[in-house]
């Protein structure tokens, strides 16, 4: 069992992003140590804190697949968002932050799938998402949720708490 990202899940494309369970959980914990250090507004928060809440230790193991046009993208800040996350990927492949895990991820399997992950994040426009994405997201979670409350940061790893706690701690 594993985990499928892609930009869109009606049309398939080379770039869509197949991993192991045990690679889900190193490629999301590296994005969310980039993202939670390199995150200064809202918006870059949520979409770091969405993305960190893709915890299998949390939801289940091969559940935490995705497409891209259904993350939580604010349509008037889209093209901002879209560059903080292709640089959250190109600093996760510089290893910001990797200090911070107790083991060394295994670049050879990692940085082909962040690769084809910031393709994906170029090709995605405006047009490829709905603002509902946002509100709904919003809407469903709880009043007691991180995004609500500062955005907390985990003492131990410095990055960006989820309703489930510390993604790396999860794991």
């Amino acid at each position: 069992m594993g985990n499928m990202i892609s930009l869109n899940s009606k049309i398939s494309d080379k770039d869509d992003l197949s991993m192991s369970n045990g690679l889900t959980d190193v490629f999301i914990n590296v994005l969310s140590l980039s993202g939670s250090k390199l995150a200064k507004t809202v918006d870059e928060k949520r979409l770091i804190v969405w993305l960190s809440e893709k915890d299998q230790s949390s939801v289940g193991s091969g559940t935490v697949g995705f497409d891209i046009s259904d993350m939580p993208w604010n349509i008037q800040t889209f093209e901002e968002n879209r560059q903080f996350l292709l640089q959250t990927i190109k600093n996760a492949k510089e290893k910001i932050s990797w200090e911070m895990l107790d083991y060394e991820p295994d670049t050879e399997f990692l940085f082909p799938q962040l690769d084809k992950f910031y393709n994906l994040i170029e090709k995605l426009n405006v047009m490829d998402i709905s603002q509902d994405n946002l509100e709904e997201w919003l809407e469903t979670s709880d009043k007691d949720d991180p995004i609500f409350n500062g955005f907390p940061l985990c003492q131990k790893h410095k990055a960006l708490l989820t309703v489930f706690g510390c993604q790396i701690c999860n794991n």
